[in-house]
């Protein structure tokens, strides 16, 4: 029973548990409208690249060569299609697939598999909102790596990452 002295009190714990659960089944559905699109996706990549071989800046351009990438770089369901797809990327030329693509697909595989990434392009965001690298193998020389595939110093990368950034978007 609610006394008349704590009922603001007991409104506003009542609308917090609202708005909690409303975001909690709006996660749980955009979550799912995402596997779903992401799973499509895959498929007709896969199906693309069995047309053509990996899409390449000769054969689609520029900006559908980083699209391609994108979208391999979120079938996090199928890593079998994503390492398959790497090895497509790593036998081309820096002219038909951009480096920066292949350093982030390996960091992204190696993370998923337990492993150091290489060029420190996988992110967590800590407690504190801010973002760190997962680990990084060889962490010393992690930047002269990333200068290597046209990435900027990982100090830069991670001062981009503002708290305020999506923790879902591509890193």
């Amino acid at each position: 029973m609610t006394t008349k002295a704590n009922q603001h009190i007991a409104d506003e714990i009542c609308r917090m548990a609202d708005e909690d659960q409303h975001a909690r089944t709006e996660m749980a559905r955009m979550s799912s409208a995402l596997r779903a699109i992401d799973a499509a996706n895959t498929a007709t990549m896969r199906a693309l690249i069995a047309q053509i071989g990996w899409p390449t800046r000769s054969k689609v351009g520029e900006r559908a060569e980083h699209r391609a990438w994108l979208l391999v770089q979120h079938a996090d369901a199928d890593r079998d299609f994503q390492r398959s797809c790497l090895e497509l990327m790593k036998r081309e030329s820096a002219d038909e697939v951009c480096r920066k693509h292949i350093a982030y697909l390996e960091d992204r595989l190696a993370v998923a598999e337990g492993r150091p990434q290489t060029y420190g392009t996988q992110l967590r965001q800590t407690a504190a909102g801010t973002f760190e690298p997962v680990a990084i193998e060889d962490a010393s020389r992690v930047d002269e790596r990333r200068a290597a595939v046209g990435l900027e110093p990982l100090s830069d990368y991670r001062r981009r990452q503002a708290p305020a950034a999506d923790p879902n978007a591509p890193r």
